[in-house]
C-alpha cells in the first residue's frame, strides 16, 4: 500500500496521479515559508515572554495556591491550543504550497514530453493543456506551431523537393523561416 502511494507520487503510475514534479522546487516554497513563520512566530514569543515574565511572576508569588493551581492549568492550555494552531499552520502551508507549485509546475511535464519527442525527430506531437495552465499556453502554442513548421520542412524534405540543404560544417548555422505565403525555406 505505501509503496503504490509512493511510486504514485514519484509519477510511476497514470497520467492523472498527484506527484511530486520537481522535488527541490515545490519543498523549497513551503520550506522558506516555514522558515520566515518560525522567525516571525519567535520573535512574537520573544515579545510575549519579555512583556508578561515579571508579571507573571509577581502574580504567581502573591496569590493563593488554589489561584496558582488554575493559573498553571489554564497556562498549560494556552500552550497546548498555540501548539495545535501552529501545527495547524505548518501543514496548511505545506498542502497550499504544494498544491500551488503543483499547479504551476503541473504543464511543464507535457511541454517537456513534445520536446523530447521533437527532438527524437517526431514533429507529429502536439500539446492541449488545460484551460487552467494559461500561464503556459503561449509556450505551448509556440511549441505546436514549431512542430507544425518541423513537421512540414520534413514533410516537404521526404518528397524530394528543391531545399537547399544546409552546409554539414560544425561552423554553418541555420535558421527555418516562415515567409507571408507560407512557403518554408532553409537559409544557410
Amino acid at each position: 500500500m505505501a509503496s503504490n502511494f509512493v511510486r504514485s507520487l514519484m509519477g510511476f503510475d497514470s497520467r492523472r496521479a498527484f506527484r511530486v514534479l520537481q522535488f527541490g522546487a515545490q519543498i523549497r516554497l513551503p520550506f522558506y515559508l516555514l522558515l520566515i513563520t518560525v522567525v516571525f512566530m519567535s520573535l512574537f514569543a520573544w515579545h510575549v515572554y519579555s512583556a508578561y515574565a515579571e508579571l507573571y511572576t509577581m502574580v504567581m508569588t502573591n496569590v493563593p495556591e488554589s489561584f496558582q493551581e488554575q493559573i498553571l492549568r489554564q497556562t498549560q492550555d494556552f500552550s497546548i491550543v498555540g501548539a495545535a494552531i501552529l501545527g495547524g499552520l505548518v501543514l496548511t502551508i505545506l498542502g497550499f504550497s504544494i498544491a500551488y507549485t503543483h499547479v504551476l509546475l503541473g504543464p511543464t511535464v507535457p511541454l517537456r514530453r513534445q520536446v523530447q519527442s521533437m527532438k527524437d525527430g517526431n514533429y507529429r506531437t502536439r500539446n492541449k493543456l488545460r484551460k487552467t495552465d494559461a500561464a503556459h499556453q503561449g509556450l505551448a502554442d509556440d511549441l505546436n506551431e514549431l512542430s507544425s513548421i518541423l513537421q512540414h520542412a520534413q514533410s516537404k524534405a521526404q518528397l524530394g523537393l528543391n531545399l537547399r540543404r544546409p552546409d554539414p560544417r560544425p561552423t554553418t548555422a541555420f535558421a527555418i523561416s516562415r515567409t507571408p505565403r507560407s512557403e518554408f525555406l532553409l537559409l544557410a
